[in-house]
């Protein structure tokens, strides 16, 4: 049949319209230097966490829930007939006990419904002539080509372009790559040189191909979505450049990710157009293979849901094993009465290592408050060094930086300090080659020195540098910020916190980084919500701010009034060795409640080690020698066991122990009757917490997919751009496996964040009514939520009603 010219225009506008779709499904995967924590599936959230899992199953052959010994092990242990039956009855399951636990003892058959891409048909029904694979021919050339795309832009000219020259500039290299036919044993350059150079021509011909055998919109979209997924790490990288683009309120015309998805395409045409030449019986059968999944896509979805039913309802039985606990004590507890001015107010990051801190601080005296708050403390700032070398953001990740505040003094030249960061950064990270181990000389030797003999660490240079800065230049479209625009920001950020009318006269702002070393993955650990960085930039430049006499007069106007005897100290909390350091501060009697804490808190830590610590010079020297050890996989376990959160006032939770699972973020709907705060927290730390839980969630699911694998193996790509397991394959992404496994068992539990609001339900339901991102969570099953009243009552929000609990 003779296609319409309107018929053909159609077909063709349909295959890159969802290629673009698929190109946009991939979440963005941020660089080793900025990593935050990612939710994989945000792309996704405005479909159930069911039918997405179950998509997954299907194209990439793993399933996002533990496998059934897993929930098998925790069944009468952690997991309770209780919760079991609770969960069946929140899910409506009509399964019996019995059904539940024999499901658990029956045969895996995930792999029956796995989607099969191109290249794997090409395995099984075309293997090379050289025995090497189709699909490991793909994932190695193109991840290769990337890696020195990016690490050498100025080759390609690529700085500044878009997903289109990235197509180009692969089509460029392919055609004259001779390697492939050296592994596959057949030369394709003919194929390659054939396809058009535009991305407009190049999908038109994607279309002749294939779309006759694309039955389907969903069936099309499953096809390039597993071909894109040969490579989904890179995706994530390509996807965070058009993050960023996004951030930045730049248009891309061609989208980095659909670039990729463009070359990915490549390959399956151009191997099916040479399979048609030369074997044109093999090609049908892979054609009708390709028909027969695009056909019955559908059909298969529905079978993985249904053989995932009953892991759903152990998954949501093992997320009551903690929760309801929680709640049973919530229910219980007696709010602690507030003193009217407490003698030492400390804000921490909600980040859950801070509970354990909290508790310990607040156990020294009852005059003590602390209070929970996002990390980057309201100041949306990109710091810049004092000549211009370095510019980085120092907030959330799903933020664009509104202020840039740079430093005002340079520390002095340092012998051999050659460039400003670079070189000694270079020398201070595993990616140090031997060849820069060599250049280095003697100056790598006193390095190495130094971290074996006299145990030192290494620093992130750009932190050394900052140190001694007291003044700091803030500015907003290269504009200084004036008085008046600086006790706006200070007065609305007391305000969030909730003590601009209740300040004492010590307030801390302890913001937080860890210490470790030999450690590329370093920034993982430090604060997401300051992009990967530590909070010490945002404590000194909102200490410096708030102890300005200038702008506390200035705060006035905005209806806040900071007592003259208030002073605000910069603080930062190493999570490795639980010390909290004050930037000068004075030698006062509160410094004792700080040493105690630490002491108090490194014991309690020191039971997720199995280290018998009786002494607290032992403990502190213990978690001294973890993070200086270079040797070290495991310094600390990070944000591992988060599994709620409460946003609530901290009188309500004070008596309880939530053993460091918790993240608390400071809220009293009593000082909030708009509701504004609350709206601000639902729709940024909250997604922030959301994306730091299903980020640990999927590293411990879906390591192959979601994980960075063995940290023993990781080479890292660019300087900074990520890292391969071993010489090469895909882009590794998420977490490794020591980050999350101490080698025995998982240190995660994964648990689905629940989130505990003290507010009433209909601010809660009209937030979530004008804020579709925060709603699809909720709805869709990403995130669990929770109401608590003034009694301390509990609702659960389900299917837009809220049922008592």
């Amino acid at each position: 049949m003779i296609e319409t010219p309107i018929e053909q225009s159609q077909r063709q506008a349909g295959c890159i319209d969802i290629a673009k779709a698929v190109a946009a499904s991939i979440a963005p995967a941020w660089p080793l230097d900025q990593s935050v924590a990612v939710n994989p599936w945000w792309p996704q959230r405005q479909q159930t966490i069911e039918r997405t899992f179950a998509e997954q199953t299907v194209i990439l052959g793993e399933t996002p829930l533990m496998d059934k010994a897993y929930y098998r092990a925790h069944w009468g242990k952690q997991i309770q007939p209780q919760h079991l039956a609770a969960a069946m009855a929140e899910l409506q399951s009509p399964l019996t006990t019995q059904q539940l636990l024999a499901a658990l003892d029956g045969a895996d058959t995930r792999n029956d419904l796995r989607w099969h891409t191109l290249a794997m048909l090409m395995d099984e029904q075309v293997p090379s002539k050289q025995g090497h694979s189709w699909a490991q021919e793909i994932v190695q050339q193109v991840s290769q080509f990337i890696a020195l795309y990016h690490q050498y832009p100025e080759r390609f000219d690529a700085e500044g372009k878009n997903g289109e020259h990235l197509f180009q500039s692969w089509r460029e290299v392919v055609c004259l790559d001779k390697g492939i036919k050296t592994l596959l044993g057949v030369d394709l350059l003919q194929y390659f040189r054939a396809l058009p150079t535009d991305i407009n021509g190049f999908f038109e011909v994607v279309g002749e191909n294939w779309q006759p055998h694309w039955k389907n919109p969903q069936g099309a979209w499953a096809f390039i979505r597993a071909s894109q997924h040969q490579l989904s790490g890179w995706s994530g990288w390509q996807s965070w450049l058009d993050w960023q683009a996004g951030l930045a309120d730049k248009h891309i015309e061609v989208p980095h990710a659909l670039g990729l998805t463009a070359i990915l395409l490549a390959w399956d045409t151009v191997l099916m157009k040479w399979l048609a030449d030369n074997n044109a019986k093999a090609a049908a059968q892979i054609y009708q293979t390709v028909e027969r999944q695009v056909d019955n896509i559908e059909t298969l979805y529905h079978q993985a849901q249904q053989q995932q039913a009953p892991l759903w309802v152990w998954q949501r039985a093992f997320e009551l094993s903690v929760h309801q606990p929680w709640m049973d004590k919530v229910k219980a507890a007696v709010a602690v009465a507030e003193h009217e001015r407490p003698a030492l107010q400390a804000v921490f990051c909600i980040d859950v290592r801070s509970e354990v801190f909290r508790r310990a601080l607040e156990a020294q005296s009852a005059e003590i408050e602390t209070l929970g708050f996002a990390g980057f403390f309201g100041i949306p700032i990109a710091y810049q060094t004092q000549d211009n070398s370095l510019l980085r953001p120092q907030l959330p990740g799903l933020l664009a930086p509104s202020l840039l505040a740079k430093a005002t003094q340079q520390q002095p030249q340092r012998f051999l300090r050659l460039t400003q960061l670079g070189w000694q950064n270079s020398l201070s990270k595993p990616s140090s080659t031997l060849g820069m181990v060599e250049a280095g000389g003697l100056l790598k030797l006193v390095s190495l020195f130094k971290r074996v003999i006299a145990r030192q660490g290494s620093e992130n240079p750009v932190n050394r540098d900052l140190r001694g800065n007291e003044q700091w230049q803030l500015s907003r479209d290269q504009t200084p910020l004036s008085v008046a625009d600086k006790a706006e920001l200070c007065a609305g950020i007391l305000k969030a916190m909730g003590i601009d009318k209740r300040l004492a006269k010590v307030v801390l702002l302890a913001g937080h980084g860890s210490q470790t070393c030999n450690n590329h993955t370093s920034s993982s650990l430090d604060c997401g919500a300051c992009g990967g960085q530590t909070g010490e930039v945002n404590v000194k430049v909102l200490a410096s701010l708030l102890n300005d006499p200038q702008v506390r007069s200035a705060m006035a106007q905005f209806a806040v009034a900071v007592p003259e005897d208030t002073v605000f100290y910069a603080a930062m909390h190493n999570t490795t060795t639980d010390q909290l350091t004050v930037f000068d501060g004075p030698e006062a009697s509160w410094r004792q409640w700080l040493f105690a804490a630490s002491q108090q808190a490194r014991g309690e830590r020191a039971d997720q080690f199995a280290e018998p610590a009786p002494t607290a010079a032992k403990m502190q020297r213990f978690f001294h020698q973890r993070a200086t050890d270079w040797a070290q996989m495991r310094p600390e376990w990070g944000l591992c066991n988060n599994a709620g959160v409460f946003i609530a006032p901290r009188r309500l939770t004070r008596s309880l122990d939530f053993a460091g699972r918790a993240f608390l973020h400071e809220y009293n709907p009593e000082l909030d009757p708009q509701f504004g705060q609350l709206e601000k927290i639902m729709t940024a730390p909250l997604l922030v917490m959301n994306w730091i839980n299903l980020q640990y969630y999927a590293s411990v699911t879906s390591p192959e997919k979601y994980g960075s694998g063995n940290k023993l193996l990781h080479n890292v790509v660019g300087g900074h751009i990520g890292v391969f397991e071993g010489n090469g394959g895909d882009l590794r992404i998420g977490l490794s496996k020591q980050s999350v496994h101490d080698g025995n068992a998982y240190r995660h539990q994964p648990v689905r964040l629940s989130a505990f609001i003290q507010a009433p339900q209909y601010a809660i339901d009209d937030i979530l009514a004008r804020h579709q991102d925060v709603a699809a969570l909720v709805n869709n099953g990403w995130l669990l939520l929770y109401q608590l009243d003034q009694t301390q009552q509990i609702s659960r929000y389900q299917n837009g009603r809220w049922l008592a609990q």
